[in-house]
């Protein structure tokens, strides 16, 4: 039975080339590195950090015998690590004392465990009525916080200090939380008007460069293939 020589096709090589070139490029692609993105995550500020300058839920003296504290839920749009709280806070009366804010994580719809707290000094409040700058509190510990998960954000103070969390105009009406001694307790949620509140967090997105590598790819690939037809 005789057999026949046949010649290898001149399209193997190149086929053979342009899928190896492929599977390099897919690798690239994959395990190029992201890069970070600072952004807001939460907010119930209005344009321009605007919020009610005249009305706000008691902080620390209401002169009622109780020492208040009160606290914000959001639930973040995307995850990250925290980079920054803004919150609109003035003094109703007399602010001398230190006072805190805390980032707790949820406990059954009031605050939970707390994953990272600031300290302000006495006396660095404007007063309730005026237009104040929503104070900036920078993130040390950096915590993930994580998508369509539920978190908040509390002030409390001692009776020295008569603090007002200015509250929202964005109509936001995320749980709220009271306490009546200073966040030993909560109650939640309280049906009142949630505090002007942002949280800006560090996020992950794509290194520019991979699309760049992806197209350059597929540009070469173009190429092989128009070569391998023309062969």
């Amino acid at each position: 039975m005789n057999r026949k020589y046949r010649k290898p096709s001149v399209t193997t090589m190149p086929q053979r080339l342009a899928l190896s070139f492929i599977f390099g490029v897919s690798i690239l692609v994959i395990a190029t590195p992201s890069v970070a993105e600072a952004g807001v995550i939460f907010t119930n500020f209005g344009p321009g950090l605007t919020y009610d300058i005249n009305s706000g839920n008691p902080v620390g003296n209401a002169f009622d015998g109780n020492d208040w504290a009160e606290a914000n839920a959001f639930t973040p749009t995307v995850s990250g690590s925290l980079q920054s709280l803004r919150l609109a806070l003035s003094c109703a009366f007399i602010c001398p004392q230190s006072f805190g804010v805390s980032l707790t994580a949820d406990n059954t719809d009031q605050p939970g465990l707390v994953l990272e707290s600031f300290v302000l000094a006495g006396g660095t409040l404007g007063p309730i009525g005026i237009n104040n700058p929503p104070l900036l509190l920078l993130s040390v510990l950096h915590p993930s916080l994580i998508a369509g998960t539920r978190y908040w954000v509390a002030v409390g103070a001692g009776l020295a200090d008569s603090v007002s969390w200015n509250l929202n105009t964005t109509g936001d009406v995320s749980d709220q939380a009271i306490s009546s001694d200073n966040g030993a307790t909560w109650f939640s949620p309280s049906g009142n008007t949630p505090g002007a509140l942002e949280v800006d967090a560090t996020t992950a997105a794509p290194e520019p460069g991979s699309f760049a590598l992806l197209v350059g790819a597929g540009l070469l690939v173009s190429v092989i293939d128009r070569r391998r037809r023309s062969a």
